[in-house]
């Protein structure tokens, strides 16, 4: 009975071992990523205006050369 006991702690503290671990690794991977979020966001707020601003330019362009074409021909 004895042996049986013995086995029986080591068994537990093994696995008190492993649960302590466990939870320092989950710590450890839970690190802090809002620099890098906000650097997304920032990169995509900067590629938005991008595009909004080409749209709006090739509208115009458009808009012009479609104006000027119009009174070339009257």
């Amino acid at each position: 009975m004895k042996k049986v006991m013995n086995i029986l702690a080591t068994k537990r503290a093994k696995a008190g071992l492993l649960v302590t671990s466990a939870l320092g690794s989950a710590s450890a991977f839970a690190a802090d990523h809002t620099a890098a979020i906000n650097t997304a966001v920032s990169d995509g707020t900067t590629n938005y205006t991008a595009i909004v601003t080409g749209v709006i330019t090739v509208a115009a362009i458009g808009f012009c050369i479609g104006l000027i074409v119009s009174k070339l021909r009257n």
